[in-house]
């Protein structure tokens, strides 16, 4: 005999059930459209499966101020925070581990998170935007939530997407914001220093010489000493050679590259040709002169090796 299709007699869910609406995926908020389906009940008003019931009342009170939506009220305002990861390298001799530093940016106007790592010259690895700017889930059991401005402090680990972040410090204006907020900061903390980041640096100062020879910065040097020439006038005494006799020359320095002209003095009637230039101007290599006084008190020059 058949039981009565009566409450309590049957197995089936549905009986006495009389709402079998689909609820709505749109809504207002503050007077906003928006979608506010993730948060809506299934079939009926009853829960999805593994989905929690809402609050109807928010925990905070209401304050007061506009009711200007977070898009348009923190639009353009980011917090800033810096943080770091180790990564392990087991396939190298120099280094066990790589401590690899990076910027978490939280954009107030939608909840969403970018992190982002600075650039290295010749590193060898990806850098740059490790996660784009998206919105980021709690790692689980709390993985249907998302991240959110609570749950951002100095000096404390992060886990995003597996990835485990050492948050150390944040600018002036994040560390207002969250005082303001009612936040209580941790005291900041150091990164840690990369020991195959501080080997590299030995190495690329090792590599430096000394005493450059050659000035890097000729450009400003041109731009400060342009058509600035140092003249001095000089006197060569040829009469130990043979048809050899005294000169006067005239040398120019030109301060713009550092490079030498020498100009013979030539008179009228002199039987000389006339040459255009004594010395084309060039760069000299710098020599040592070895200066010797003679015993009746003169002094004389000798040319020596050069200077190292």
């Amino acid at each position: 005999m058949a039981l009565p299709m009566l409450p309590g007699n049957s197995l089936n869910k549905n009986l006495g059930k009389d709402k079998f609406h689909k609820s709505q995926h749109f809504d207002y908020s503050n007077g906003v459209r928006m979608m506010v389906g993730s948060g809506k009940p299934g079939i009926g008003g009853e829960l999805l499966l593994g989905q929690k019931s809402q609050p109807n009342y928010s925990v905070f009170p209401n304050g007061e101020g506009s009711d200007t939506p977070s898009w348009v009220a923190f639009d353009k305002q980011v917090l800033s925070f810096n943080a770091f990861f180790q990564e392990a390298v087991p396939q190298k001799r120099e280094e066990k581990y790589r401590v690899r530093k990076c910027k978490i940016y939280f954009y107030l106007e939608d909840d969403t998170i970018q992190v982002v790592e600075p650039e290295l010259k010749n590193s060898g690895i990806p850098q740059g935007t490790l996660i784009r700017r998206h919105r980021i889930p709690l790692p689980p059991p709390d993985d249907e939530c998302f991240y959110t401005v609570h749950d951002f402090n100095i000096n404390q680990q992060m886990v995003l997407y597996s990835r485990t972040f050492m948050v150390t410090d944040c600018d002036p204006f994040t560390r207002n914001f969250l005082r303001k907020m009612g936040v209580r900061l941790n005291p900041p903390t150091s990164t840690p220093l990369d020991p195959y980041s501080n080997l590299r640096q030995e190495m690329e100062k090792s590599m430096k010489p000394l005493r450059p020879y050659e000035r890097l910065d000729t450009l400003k040097q041109f731009l400060d000493h342009d058509r600035n020439v140092l003249r001095f006038f000089c006197h060569w005494d040829d009469s130990e050679n043979m048809f050899g006799d005294p000169r006067e020359l005239t040398l120019h320095y030109f301060l713009a590259d550092d490079t030498i002209e020498i100009r013979e003095v030539i008179y009228p009637n002199s039987g000389r040709d006339a040459t255009p230039k004594f010395l084309h101007r060039s760069k000299l290599p710098k020599v040592r002169w070895e200066m010797c006084v003679q015993s009746n008190g003169s002094q004389t020059f000798s040319l020596g090796s050069p200077f190292p």
